[in-house]
């Protein structure tokens, strides 16, 4: 039995897969909770799982370990009301501060996150937070995994669960994120999820070189944007340089709505000579939406990404480099159209 450090369990699944995600800061990636907790303890664990309540009392004299200790058992209740996870801690005095931990929920066909965080501290929001699309990778710093998450989510195969680490900009500097996330199975694209603050474990990544090389392309070229999307709605998955200046985007967009209609043919014909096998694809004076109901044109080159499902028989994403026009001729630029509306 582990004494005196907080112990996450994550209930985001059936009983049967309950699992243990952390002791204290350290990271335990799907650990059997039934070993690091005695069985005589275990009945308070779904106790404040079915009640949503603190338990919190002495424990009874007895030849284990725990022998007349306190018990502490806080459940952790996602932006839907349920439990997400349970913190366990038994010991003498008060517990220790725990560690930080968001519970959040994810729509995977509207790619539609929403997080709750818990005791975060100064480092991250203390609100309700909800992020729509390409949003949700705005304060990511360094996320290796991120492709293999976008791809599982879009899959979303019932019982389905994912874990990895991710390096995050918080307000007093890079802090490391466990993300773990269970597919339930009553809802086969509704995700339940936890976030867990590891930094004191497990230090935050730097860019890697690849994003650092990017950077400096991004620093020549001022017009130069870069963004990844995903090949089978053509939707933008996340920006890998600030996103372009005054486009509409995030905010719930429609990105159907966003290149201009006579335009919309041109890039579902790239997208499929992408898949198709073509290794570079270009389109001249794309025009785009912007937040004032005007149109930005951009010249566009699109190339295939590694990642995603592996053994997947064609490209899932590219990276999309969005080089902007600053003077377009008129003859670029829609004639007769109405611009949108914004939204």
């Amino acid at each position: 039995m582990i004494l005196g450090r907080w112990l996450l369990i994550e209930t985001l699944g059936h009983v049967d897969t309950w699992s243990l995600l952390a002791v204290g800061t350290a990271p335990r990636e799907w650990k059997s909770f039934q070993r690091a907790v005695s069985t005589r303890l275990q009945p308070l664990i779904a106790t404040a799982y079915t009640t949503g309540t603190v338990v919190d009392q002495q424990l009874p004299q007895s030849r284990h370990d725990w022998s007349g200790q306190r018990i502490v058992v806080v459940p952790l209740h996602g932006p839907d009301e349920r439990v997400h996870a349970v913190r366990l801690w038994v010991g003498t005095g008060d517990p220790p501060p725990p560690v930080g931990v968001a519970a959040f929920g994810v729509d995977a066909r509207a790619r539609r996150i929403e997080a709750l965080p818990y005791d975060l501290g100064p480092h991250f929001e203390d609100r309700r937070i909800v992020w729509i699309g390409a949003e949700s990778f705005e304060l990511i710093e360094r996320f290796d995994g991120a492709l293999d998450l976008v791809a599982t989510l879009a899959r979303s195969t019932p019982g389905d669960r994912w874990l990895d680490t991710a390096t995050v900009r918080a307000r007093t500097g890079p802090r490391t994120l466990l993300l773990a996330a269970r597919n339930p199975d009553e809802n086969r694209y509704r995700w339940l999820g936890l976030a867990v603050d590891v930094t004191d474990s497990v230090a935050p990544q730097r860019k890697s070189f690849e994003a650092a090389t990017l950077d400096l392309l991004r620093g020549a070229q001022p017009n130069l944007y870069l963004a990844i999307v995903d090949l089978a709605q053509v939707r933008r998955i996340r920006w890998v340089t600030e996103p372009v200046p005054g486009l509409r985007w995030g905010r719930g967009t429609d990105e159907r709505t966003v290149p201009h209609p006579a335009d919309r043919e041109r890039i579902v014909c790239a997208r499929n000579d992408i898949r198709s096998g073509a290794e570079r694809v270009t389109l001249a004076a794309v025009r785009m939406a912007t937040d004032t109901g005007d149109w930005l044109v951009a010249d566009l080159e699109a190339s295939p990404l590694p990642g995603g499902t592996t053994g997947a028989p064609v490209p899932e994403f590219a990276l999309v480099q969005l080089e902007l026009i600053d003077d377009p001729q008129p003859e670029e630029l829609p004639a007769a159209d109405q611009p949108p509306a914004p939204e």
